[in-house]
């Protein structure tokens, strides 16, 4: 008999998103770049270690990543008013 796990959307969960969104948000160049592979890393492994296909983990966390640079843009254009 063969499982499938499925995990709540990462994108769908607005605690992570915006806390990610506001830490990206205020680092720029290697330092952001750093921020979100450290990130992606950790929320990868542990979708996997729940049980998460790899596959289908990689797609929940590059939808995330997308998630996050609209709250990003959403933000910012909220700021120029």
């Amino acid at each position: 008999m063969h499982s499938t796990v499925v995990a709540f959307p990462l994108r769908c969960q607005q605690k992570l998103l915006r806390g990610i969104a506001a830490v990206l948000g205020s680092k720029q160049g290697e330092e952001a770049t750093l921020f979100w592979r450290q990130t992606a890393k950790a929320l990868l492994q542990n979708l996997v270690e729940r049980g998460v296909d790899a596959q289908l983990a990689e797609d929940e966390v590059r939808d995330l990543f997308y998630a996050v640079m609209a709250e990003i843009e959403m933000g910012a254009q909220v700021s120029r008013g």
